[in-house]
């Protein structure tokens, strides 16, 4: 493969409603789109849409990265890893400008080949990847008319955001749920990093009657010792989250299988490559792997949908139902049918 030519352009998104979560609202997603061309005239797609407070550079850092990495690709051929080694040994420290150009190269690459970017990844586990619905940090009334129309759509896992208001609150909520949806769906929640240790462990333990799936980050990303003592008490499974951004937190959690569930963000990984990789390491030490996004747009989510298909745990629903949430025209194929999208098998992304 030699590469012709890298366009890099500005690329926005607004969200269908402002999310709460305890690290900031998000209302809208900004970026840039990478489109890779090569020799042939083949093109591939892929997008940053950085996001700090889940472990990426900042957006400037993002346009300034691709801007030097990108008048450097042109002229370069080789295979798929070693132009993603070229792209990796210059974006270190960019995992948001990493995952765009990795996406855009195994969009480049597998439409090259005629095949489904999974292709590159593995083989998939499965003809679908289930997905679940989120429900921000809000009030009790609106969190049940949420749920309602997520189930409604044919969801059958629900993540609520907790951590931004009191305890007690968080609690109401949860019994809400319980109380007007009954046993069924699946509820997880996503803590965000919100809590001390000692507050995490007291909240799950108050809430474990509700039959909850699994909590995401309940302490701060950078607080391993915590992590650790919450995950070897907590009476509901713990999944480490923004954790895995940071390095030696990463390293603790693959080498001692803290935990029960790594959830992977491609965007945030760095890439498919660097996901896949994270994905089978901790595969090897037992823990289960949900692949989800930062409310992406179609590319980031089909990329992540990719690496779902091939990696993510089947008895888990995966974070992909961005176009629930983003405001943008999404290909059928990323639109949520009976709480599930198909495994891709259009070359490339996909359509």
């Amino acid at each position: 493969m030699k590469i012709e030519a890298i366009h890099v352009e500005a690329v926005g998104y607004r969200l269908r409603s402002p999310i709460e979560t305890s690290l900031c609202p998000l209302s809208h997603r900004n970026g840039l789109r990478v489109v890779a061309r090569d020799a042939s005239g083949i093109v591939g797609v892929g997008e940053a849409l950085p996001l700090p407070t889940s472990g990426t550079e900042e957006l400037a850092c993002t346009a300034e990265r691709l801007e030097s990495i990108g008048s450097k690709l042109p002229g370069c051929s080789g295979t798929l890893d070693e132009l993603l080694d070229r792209v990796d040994a210059g974006l270190l420290d960019a995992p948001s400008a990493r995952f765009a150009l990795d996406t855009a190269l195994h969009d480049l690459e597998a439409r090259r080949l005629e095949i489904p970017v999974l292709r590159l990844l593995g083989e998939p586990v499965g003809r679908s990847v289930p997905v679940n619905a989120v429900l921000g940090a809000q009030p009790i009334d609106r969190t049940i008319a949420e749920a309602r129309q997520a189930t409604a759509r044919g969801h059958t896992t629900l993540k609520l955001k907790v951590g931004s208001a009191e305890p007690r609150e968080d609690t109401a909520r949860i019994a809400a749920l319980r109380r007007v949806l009954g046993p069924h769906p699946r509820v997880r929640i996503d803590a965000n990093g919100a809590w001390q240790p000692e507050i995490a462990l007291e909240f799950l333990e108050s809430v474990k009657e509700f039959d909850l799936e699994l909590v995401e980050q309940p302490v701060p990303a950078d607080d391993l010792e915590g992590l650790s003592w919450v995950a070897a008490r907590s009476p509901i499974p713990v999944a480490v989250d923004e954790g895995l951004a940071v390095p030696r937190i990463r390293e603790a959690v693959l080498a001692q299988g803290i935990g029960s569930v790594v959830v992977i963000k491609p965007m945030v990984a760095g890439g498919l490559r660097a996901s896949s990789r994270l994905a089978r390491a901790a595969r090897e030490k037992r823990l289960r792997v949900l692949v989800t996004t930062t409310f992406e747009g179609p590319v980031g989510t089909a990329a992540a949908l990719h690496l779902a298909a091939v990696f993510g745990d089947p008895g888990l629903a995966h974070g992909l139902a961005s176009a629930d949430v983003v405001d943008t025209a999404f290909p059928r194929s990323l639109i949520p049918r009976g709480g599930e999208l198909r495994s891709p098998t259009d070359a490339g992304l996909g359509p």
